[in-house]
């Protein structure tokens, strides 16, 4: 989530708001390239597999944003009233708004593709809220508003762990949410009993916490590279294989619980948290505030760049007519270029709402 960026930029963890940035732009050419997954159909085609590649690097950006917060706010220490003040106004309203935005959305849909809305749509429009997110992306709310319910309890406990009670806590996240569904998925097998104390994105908020205080030498940072890429390329491969083997589109391993997203997410973080240390330590001023506006347009960019990503393609696929065929001449141009269109619209937006009194909230 965005740190407040009217903080003074001394208090802020500024090079934070870099890694953020990435993560973001990662999350955003991952919507860009997995539709076109689904719409072709051989999985065995040169550009299935360049969509695959770009889909799998935006897999890391979610577990990313977790790390981050995790990372700070288990680090810091505030009176629990004032916690949840700030995270109402910050997350609970934006949802509250977007979904609204979002459910328009799905009405325009109705009435522009299917001849009208009539009382039953409407009526599921606003039922949808509360069995779920009424947009896919929105998910992330939900589920970042139940990791804050715990945060209060986990800032009591996790900073007074020893390392081996840190590395405990982890390895039982690793075992219940990244290597039993592996097993499942594979093999006829079920233990027959959960650990509900290990949530499922529990592990990234807590591995956010414990990377950001450890000190990595340079021999490991040369490792985190070689993870990285391994990772990815496995995971690139996997999810080719599966995808191959049943004819179709899998997802099972672009899960952020499958162990080569799970890897290649947390060597990422390592690698970004510190390159930006590194290379802001002895920025001016003005480049600190540059970064922190960047940082400070990262949620708005990610709560409203699917209508941007769905307006980019209904003229350049509908009016136009050129995406289709220049994507598929040239995947490797196309998908990073149309990401890059998506998100300059989308942070030009986002910077007109934080300058709108009644909007700004809302981003």
């Amino acid at each position: 989530m965005s740190i407040d960026p009217n903080l003074p930029i001394r208090k802020r963890a500024v090079h934070f708001d870099l890694v953020r940035f990435i993560a973001t732009f990662a999350v955003v050419q991952l919507h860009v390239a997995t539709p076109w997954l689904w719409r072709e159909s051989d999985t065995d085609s040169y550009f299935w597999i360049v969509c695959i590649m770009f889909d799998t690097i935006g897999r890391a950006g979610v577990p990313i944003f977790l790390m981050i917060s995790g990372a700070l706010l288990l680090s810091h220490q505030e009176p629990i009233g004032n916690f949840f003040k700030k995270r109402f106004v910050r997350v609970f309203v934006p949802l509250i708004f977007w979904t609204v935005i979002y459910e328009i959305r799905i009405l325009a849909d109705h009435h522009y593709l299917h001849g009208g809305v009539s009382a039953d749509n409407i009526f599921e429009v606003l039922k949808n809220p509360f069995s779920g997110p009424v947009y896919d992306h929105l998910w992330f709310l939900y589920m970042i508003i139940g990791m804050y319910l715990v945060t209060p309890l986990l800032r009591k406990i996790v900073p007074v762990l020893s390392r081996i009670d840190q590395w405990y806590l982890l390895g039982l996240w690793v075992f219940s949410d990244i290597l039993l569904p592996l097993v499942y998925h594979y093999y006829d097998f079920s233990l027959g009993f959960d650990i509900p104390l290990v949530t499922p994105y529990l592990g990234f908020y807590l591995m956010g916490y414990y990377l950001m205080h450890h000190q990595f030498t340079a021999k490991q940072i040369r490792i985190a590279w070689v993870v990285l890429i391994s990772s990815y390329l496995l995971n690139v491969g996997m999810a080719w294989y599966d995808s191959h083997l049943h004819q179709g589109m899998q997802v099972f391993w672009l899960s952020h619980h499958r162990p080569g997203v799970f890897i290649m997410a947390t060597s990422a973080f390592i690698l970004l948290e510190h390159y930006a240390m590194h290379a802001f330590s002895r920025f001016s001023e003005k480049k600190y505030k540059m970064l922190a506006y960047m940082g400070g347009t990262t949620f708005g960019i990610y709560l409203l760049h699917p209508l941007i990503i769905e307006l980019f393609e209904g003229i350049f696929m509908g009016y136009i007519g050129i995406y289709p065929p220049f994507i598929h001449a040239v995947p490797f141009i196309a998908i990073p270029v149309a990401a890059i269109i998506v998100t300059a619209v989308t942070m030009g937006i986002v910077t007109l709402m934080q300058r709108t009194p009644v909007l700004k909230k809302f981003v």
